[in-house]
């Protein structure tokens, strides 16, 4: 009689709005604790991460460390992803970050079996007031980590107030008995994984329902094998269409993750009487400490394949050849600011040695070359001319972020960059091109000594234009210095170069003025290139002083 009134009490809209609601209460705040972790920790993200690959083991511990930081193995999975697409690290160094990250995300699992439930609302309303109340950036970002924690928690309570008439509710207890097998248990953890694509979601909820006696230890922990696989297969397809680097993470994580669960799908009954024994009485924590030892046990039994993971991986995704080079701009990167700004920095730098290869080819063409070489320098411009739209469009993107005030410094000289790059290419191309044309058209040629002139006087305007642009990227004051400084002795020798042309005017040949006229508009291009030069040296310079300033 009694079953009969609990079944009848159950009211089954009411459980599925609280499981719903509690659900998504708790993937929110994860996001908004995430946001405020990760602008918390800032730049630091990426520099430590840089700086602590030097072997599987520092690899494994800066994975770990970074993603207890800012709960998120999907922006550690980017910034490394990032760090391969430029070139400063080893794919294979990047496996033992994964794993690490796998530890990382642990942390949420401990955070959450604390039963401190009941003053959810009070740190939802601490947050909110250090979110909205106060005027200190760092204090908003302290507010959004406890305004995200407190609904994490309030969503837990949700849940678990939602789940309560089900204790007592027969039918529901026999199905659970039934599927009380580790690979049913596996494979509900992995299917419900890939549904919310949060571990940690299904963490919780596996918490809830163990602390409900709705699941024993054993099927809790086989559900928490599965929500490791279904976290890197909801990656892997996040990854499709993403760059390569991207894709050979994934895979990994799949195969890491994978094979793990296999080995330890045979170890739950040993690992169930294990955080039983270490956590009795408290069902939570025994579900947070088996994710916990899975995922450090894990770490260590791939840890010593991470070179021959990585050759396998390589074999079956190759890298694309150099004629297909992996883009840099990529949306993948926009889920860090950081990260985006420091591949606009690489292509910037690649687009400057395109500029200074256009440098070095100009004048020769100009003098010498054919109408052929003159089309191939145009569109070697109108590349760079795209190359400018397209970080110009990127930089727009990255600014529809949240960007510190560092960040957006880090836009505007960028975007300056691209600009002046952009006006340098079209200053070669386009005056110079068309100097050339003119002597095309009229079949004359300079002398060879002239020649040489223009020559040495445009390697030293290109120079001082390359170092120039190294000076204002890298903020390196002594190379600016030396451009500014250049100034009086590349007035003298376009002096010089300007009386040898003009003192040949009288000369009897035929299109003595148009060989003038031409030889005039090479060296009005040398002039204003050089110009260019020290204006971004002096620009540099001033932003140097400017950051000097400020560090006082």
């Amino acid at each position: 009689m009694e079953a009969q009134e609990t079944i009848a009490n159950v009211n089954w809209w009411e459980v599925s709005l609280g499981l719903a609601g509690g659900l998504a209460l708790f993937l929110y705040g994860m996001v908004q604790m995430t946001n405020g972790l990760k602008a918390v920790a800032g730049n630091r993200l990426t520099n430590f991460l840089s700086k602590m690959t030097r072997n599987r083991w520092t690899s494994l511990t800066a994975g770990a460390g970074i993603t207890a930081v800012i709960q998120s193995s999907s922006i550690t999975t980017v910034l490394v992803v990032g760090f391969v697409s430029a070139g400063l690290m080893e794919f294979s160094k990047t496996l033992g970050i994964i794993l690490g990250a796998n530890i990382g995300t642990t942390i949420t699992a401990q955070i959450i079996a604390f039963k401190i439930t009941e003053s959810a609302l009070l740190i939802v309303a601490v947050g909110y007031v250090l979110t909205t109340l106060t005027k200190y950036r760092r204090l908003k970002d302290y507010g959004f980590i406890l305004f995200g924690l407190g609904l994490v928690f309030l969503g837990m309570n949700l849940m678990t107030q939602a789940t309560m008439p089900l204790r007592n509710y027969e039918p529901l207890v026999e199905v659970m008995k039934h599927t009380a097998h580790p690979v049913y248990g596996i494979l509900i953890g992995a299917f419900f994984t890939a549904l919310v694509q949060s571990s940690s979601a299904t963490t919780g909820v596996v918490i809830v329902l163990a602390s409900q006696g709705l699941l024993n230890i054993e099927t809790g922990v086989a559900m928490i094998i599965g929500a490791n696989i279904g976290t890197c297969v909801t990656a892997l397809l996040a990854a499709i269409g993403k760059p390569r680097p991207a894709v050979q993470v994934a895979l990994a994580h799949v195969l890491f993750n994978t094979l793990g669960a296999i080995v330890f799908a045979f170890l739950i009954p040993q690992l169930s009487s294990l955080v039983a024994e270490v956590s009795q009485n408290d069902v939570g924590r025994q579900i947070a400490n088996a994710h916990t030892i899975f995922n450090v046990g894990n770490a260590l039994l791939f840890i010593g394949f991470t070179k021959s993971t990585a050759r396998l991986i390589k074999w079956l995704l190759p890298d694309k050849s150099a004629a297909c080079k992996e883009p840099l701009l990529d949306s993948y990167y926009l889920q860090h600011a950081g990260l985006a700004l420091d591949m606009v920095e690489k292509t910037l730098k690649e687009m400057g040695q395109d500029l200074v290869q256009i440098a070095r080819d100009s004048i020769p063409v100009a003098i010498r070359g054919t109408r052929s070489d003159l089309d191939d320098l145009r569109k070697r411009d109108d590349i760079l001319d795209s190359w400018h739209e397209r970080i110009l469009a990127y930089i727009s993107q990255i600014q529809q972020k949240e960007l510190s005030e560092k960040e957006m410094e880090r836009v505007h000289r960028q975007t300056d960059i691209a600009n002046i790059i952009e006006n340098a290419g079209d200053l070669y191309t386009t005056s110079v091109v068309e100097a050339a044309e003119h002597r095309l058209n009229l079949g004359f040629e300079v002398s060879e000594e002239t020649h040489k002139m223009l020559l040495d006087l445009y390697e030293s305007a290109n120079a001082a234009l390359a170092d120039a642009i190294v000076a204002f990227q890298d903020r390196d004051r002594q190379k600016a210095e030396s451009v500014t400084e250049s100034k009086e002795q590349f007035s003298q020798d376009h002096a010089r170069v300007h009386r040898h042309v003009y003192a040949r005017l009288a000369d009897s040949e035929t299109h003595r003025v148009s060989i003038i006229r031409f030889e005039v508009e090479l060296l009005e291009v040398a002039r204003r290139l050089h110009s260019l030069a020290r204006r971004i040296a002096r620009r540099a310079i001033g932003a140097i002083e400017k950051d000097s300033k400020k560090q006082e």
